[in-house]
Formats: C-alpha cells, sequence, structure tokens
C-alpha cells in the first residue's frame, strides 16, 4: 500500500497517510474486507485531530462476479478524458493479473460510480447485503465517531446507551480505526480509542466475552511459557484433558503446540483411551476427536497460506519489474512467503538449477533492499519474545538509542503486512511492540530541542 504526504485540510499540516486505490479480490481476497470497513483511504491529522477520508479515484474489481467498478471523485474536478487516463494504469494491473481465458468482456465496459457510497452499495449488493444491513453499519460508523469525541468520565454512559450496536462487526471497524491512528503516530487518538475500547470490553455483553476468551488464551500462554522446556507429552496431555470443555484454551492450547500433536502423541493418547474407565474413556475420546479436527483445520490453513506463498513467489519470479510490484503489494511478504522463498532456493540449489537459482537470489536481494532502513532484527526479535508490557519496557529501555523513526516505521509496515492475516499471536506481538517502541520514540521527540530555542 504506497504511503504519500497530503496537507491536511483543515489546518494544512503535511500528513503521511497509506492510499489504496486498486481493490482487486482476485489478486487479494482481503481487498473486498478493506474497501468495506471504511477505515481505508483516511486522514488522520496529529496536529488538529481532523479526520476524513481523501478524495482518491477507486477501482474494485472482483473476477468471480465478472464485476469492475470505477469512482472518480466529482470534487477533483478533472475531466472525463483526464480520468480514464489516471484510472488506466490500474485497469492494466488488472487485465494483467489475469490469466488469457480470464480476461473477458465485462472488463472492457467497467461500472462508473458517481458516489463513494454508490460504490459500497454496488459491491454490498453482489454480496446478498440488504439495506437494513447497511443502515446498521452506518449507525455503527456514527457511533465509534460519537464515543471517541466524548469526554472520558461520559463514554461507558454512552456505551451502555448502545450496547445493541455492539457486535462483532462494531469491534472490527474499531480495531481498523485504531490500527489507522497508531500509523499515523496519533497518540492522542491511540489514547482515546483504547478507552473507549475498554469501556465496550467491561461494559456489554459482546465486550466481556471477548474478554473472557482473551483471557483465557493468555492464560494458555502463560501455562505453556511457565513449563518452557519442561513440557512433555504426558504433561500436554493433562492440560488439554483439563481445557477439552473449553473450546476456546482447547483450541490455543493446540495451536501453539501443533507440532507436538504428532502420531506419538495421538499413540499415547489412543492406548489412554484404551486403558479408561467407561466415563474417562468418553472423556478422552472426546479429546481425541476434538483435537484431530482442530489439528486438521491447522493443517489445511497452513496449506492454504503456503500455497498462496508459492504463487505470489512464481508470479514475482515472472515479473519484468518485480520490485514495483511488491511495492504495490507489500502485503505479500509475511513469514509464508519467508519460508517458500527460502525452501525454493535450497531446492534450487539441490537440483543444480542454476537460472532458478539466480532468479531466486535476484529476488530475494529486491526484498532485502526493499525492507524498511530502520528494520532492527535483534531489537525486534527481543520485543516479540518479550512476554509482557513490563518486559517490552524493559527492552525498549535498555535499547533507546535503537529506537529510531525509522525503526518505529519498520513496526508500522509490519502491522500493515499482518493485519488481516491468519496469525493473530503475531500481529498482536507487533502490535504491542510498536505500541512501546512509539512510546519512547514520541518522548524522544518532546525532548528534542525547539528549533530557535
Amino acid at each position: 500500500m504506497p504511503r504519500t504526504q497530503v496537507p491536511c485540510p483543515n489546518c494544512r499540516t503535511p500528513v503521511v497517510v497509506d492510499v489504496e486505490q486498486l481493490f482487486d479480490v482476485g489478486v487479494d481476497p482481503q481487498a473486498k474486507q478493506r474497501l468495506l470497513s471504511g477505515a481505508v483511504n483516511t486522514i488522520r491529522c496529529p496536529n488538529c485531530r481532523y479526520t476524513g477520508n481523501l478524495a482518491v479515484p477507486v477501482i474494485y474489481h472482483d473476477p468471480s462476479k465478472e464485476s469492475l467498478f470505477t469512482y472518480f471523485p466529482p470534487e477533483l474536478n478533472v475531466p472525463i478524458m483526464e480520468q480514464e487516463k489516471q484510472i488506466a494504469p490500474f485497469m492494466n494491473r488488472v487485465v494483467n493479473s489475469l490469466k488469457q481465458e480470464q480476461r473477458k468482456a465485462y472488463l472492457f465496459k467497467p461500472q462508473q460510480m458517481f458516489t463513494y457510497q454508490g460504490l459500497i452499495e454496488k459491491v454490498l449488493e453482489g454480496e446478498g447485503i440488504t439495506k437494513e444491513m447497511l443502515e446498521a453499519q452506518r449507525k455503527r460508523v456514527e457511533l465509534l465517531q460519537r464515543l471517541v469525541t466524548t469526554a472520558e468520565d461520559k463514554i461507558v454512559e454512552e456505551v451502555k446507551k448502545e450496547t445493541a450496536l455492539i457486535d462483532a462487526d462494531f469491534f472490527t471497524l474499531l480495531n481498523r480505526m485504531l490500527e489507522g491512528a497508531m500509523n499515523a503516530q496519533d497518540q492522542n487518538a491511540v489514547t482515546k480509542m483504547g478507552k473507549v475500547q475498554e469501556a465496550l470490553l467491561e461494559h456489554t455483553d459482546f465486550g466481556k466475552q471477548i474478554k473472557a476468551q482473551a483471557d483465557e488464551i493468555e492464560g494458555a500462554r502463560k501455562t505453556l511459557e511457565e513449563l518452557g522446556q519442561n513440557l512433555t507429552r504426558e504433561k500436554l496431555m493433562d492440560l488439554l484433558i483439563d481445557a477439552v470443555d473449553n473450546d476456546v484454551r482447547l483450541n490455543a492450547l493446540a495451536s501453539m503446540t501443533r507440532p507436538g500433536l504428532d502420531y506419538v502423541f495421538f499413540q499415547t493418547l489412543s492406548d489412554r483411551i484404551e486403558k479408561a474407565t467407561h466415563k474417562e474413556k468418553e472423556k478422552l475420546t472426546k479429546l481425541r476427536e476434538r483435537l484431530l479436527e482442530i489439528t486438521k483445520q491447522i493443517d489445511e490453513q497452513l496449506q492454504t497460506r503456503l500455497g498462496m506463498a508459492q504463487r505470489n513467489l512464481e508470479t514475482l519470479l515472472q515479473a519484468e519489474k518485480p520490485g514495483e510490484l511488491l511495492m504495490q503489494n507489500p502485503e505479500v511478504l509475511d513469514d509464508f512467503f519467508v519460508q517458500v522463498l527460502n525452501q525454493s532456493i535450497t531446492d534450487a540449489q539441490e537440483k543444480k538449477d542454476k537460472a532458478r537459482t539466480d532468479k531466486l537470489q535476484a529476488l530475494a536481494n529486491t526484498i532485502q533492499q526493499l525492507i524498511t532502513p530502520g528494520y532492527n532484527p535483534e531489537l525486534l526479535n527481543s520485543l516479540l519474545e518479550a512476554g509482557s508490557d513490563e518486559a517490552r519496557k524493559k527492552v525498549i529501555d535498555e535499547n533507546k538509542e535503537q529506537v529510531t523513526p525509522e525503526f518505529v516505521e519498520s513496526l508500522s509496515a509490519m502491522m500493515l503486512q499482518l493485519q488481516d492475516g491468519k496469525d493473530k499471536d503475531l500481529a498482536e506481538k507487533v502490535r504491542a511492540a510498536y505500541r512501546a517502541a512509539l512510546r519512547v520514540s514520541m518522548e524522544k521527540g518532546m525532548q528534542a530541542p525547539q528549533a530557535g530555542s
């Protein structure tokens, strides 16, 4: 997602914002959700606190529905011919992303939307979304905007009035706005949204459910962390048996210990079932069934992500300018892509395929050059391994000189890459690391001597 600097419409302060104009579901299945979230192409001014949407052309493409929509903000006052010229490069990207047999007539007759809301409604229409659903989403947005401007001592009161609107979609909307404020380094907005989040978690039924689930996951993590090197198959089995009636904790434990749930583990569990009494046998059998189901889901998700990473790798290898393609789609550079790239290099070297090895190595070098200059793997790993806010604060305080604006920017970029991914645990660790680094970065900025002082 390209970043650009624009003047704040209210106070004219230069603000760095993320701009996304092409939403191609065929290339990125998460593109639709980002567009519909209402949290894309927004500007949040850290100076005057202005928040609003950027007026930029938008192209939406969904090959599965043969949908191609364009929207050009009328306030830009751009002539039709110039509009077509500006949109043309995005149209070319859409066509080039498709195989020859997928290039159908609809690509040459894009439907022009005259309002942004019309674009959103057209996309939702294809999803079977009713006007009633749209109205509910509008109310959620209005409520969230009202909450972030409400005095802190009145937030709980306001939340209790609107509990019917507080659902999973509302929390998704809040999380996207929170990440946007963090990316803009708007600490006041981050703090205020944090207060709103606390009120939601404490005073709404849905919030309490989320908090309870988060507590269970954190409890599972702490239990495994405390056992550390002393974790054996037998102790893991006991933990899983205790959690058999708690789906959240069972899923968390299984996800965190998937490598340990191997053939030997299941054989040991089966042996234990054979020797168990009737009541215990039922419980252990239920555990085995649930674990087989959970591990199957985990493995399927893993294979899906690896398969997508492999396809992205092959696309980049065939591209004339892979660097430009990566800059346009930075989200592909996740852990799965790096794993596939490294394995592909190893495979090519073992097969003594010099041509493929050279292409893969050239791509790896290109990626290395694109990494943010502030990327600091040692500091980042220390922050990710820190198990609490106190531990992260200690790491940061011991490495203050390495917490540069570039390092904070690199964490921000990582958050963007991970925000719609499956690895929620890693995403939360990066987010926590970003908060810790941002605090120190802002403190250093406030302590720096001002010009003329």
